[in-house]
């Protein structure tokens, strides 16, 4: 394990100044896919057919308000949507009251969920430009060292050039590569739930809609 955290030190010691911003936007993209992963997969974390399922047979039987406390009770999009469908509901509202209300409120929530995601993408391309700035350098001090250098120092300063040259590189490569994937796989989830909250949204109202007529 020493050995492992050795070769790491000497890595980025070789790298140079240029290793020292990629990993500052590693870390900044760490940050951002904690606090995404939070927000997707425990703030915003509930079974919408089972909300739904719920909320309706509360309907049905004339617990509306009960179901509306229910909804209000937990904090994710799609019960704060389902929570102001049925108080709009409550106060006898037409139904382009009600739609118009949701959609304003839409408005307001959805793009809490593609919040910051993007900023994975805007690390992925820093920290590639990043590296290849540490590979421009590294080859500007291989060729100062081919015009200018003793030559007993030659080697030495090319082999400076060219660690600082391969390791920036392949630094600002492998957080770019990283990065990406957390942007994937959390523009996915993104994605989903919004496409979730808009079906089950619709699914209500059809539904309240459809009880005000009868």
């Amino acid at each position: 394990m020493d050995s492992v955290f050795q070769s790491l030190a000497q890595f980025f010691k070789e790298g140079g100044f240029w290793v020292y911003p990629i990993i500052a936007a590693s870390a900044c993209a760490i940050a951002v896919a904690l606090e995404r992963s939070y927000y997707f997969y425990i703030h915003s974390r509930v079974d919408a057919k089972a909300l739904l399922t719920q909320v309706t047979r509360m309907v049905r039987n004339g617990e509306t308000e009960k179901a509306r406390q229910l909804s209000s009770k937990m904090k994710t999009p799609l019960a704060i949507m389902v929570e102001s469908a049925l108080w709009h509901y409550l106060q006898q509202e037409s139904e382009q009251e009600i739609q118009n209300a949701i959609d304003e409120l839409a408005l307001r929530e959805l793009p809490k969920i593609q919040r910051r995601t993007h900023y994975l993408s805007l690390f992925a391309n820093i920290s590639t430009l990043m590296g290849l700035l540490g590979t421009i350098f590294g080859l500007k001090a291989e060729f100062g060292a081919l015009a200018t250098a003793d030559p007993s120092q030659k080697a030495n300063l090319l082999a400076q050039g060219m660690a600082i040259a391969l390791n920036t590189t392949a630094l600002g490569i492998a957080v770019a590569v990283v990065c990406m994937i957390m942007f994937s796989v959390l523009g996915a989830k993104a994605n989903t739930l919004i496409e979730e909250i808009d079906e089950s949204s619709v699914r209500l109202l059809n539904f309240l809609f459809a009880q005000r007529r009868q």
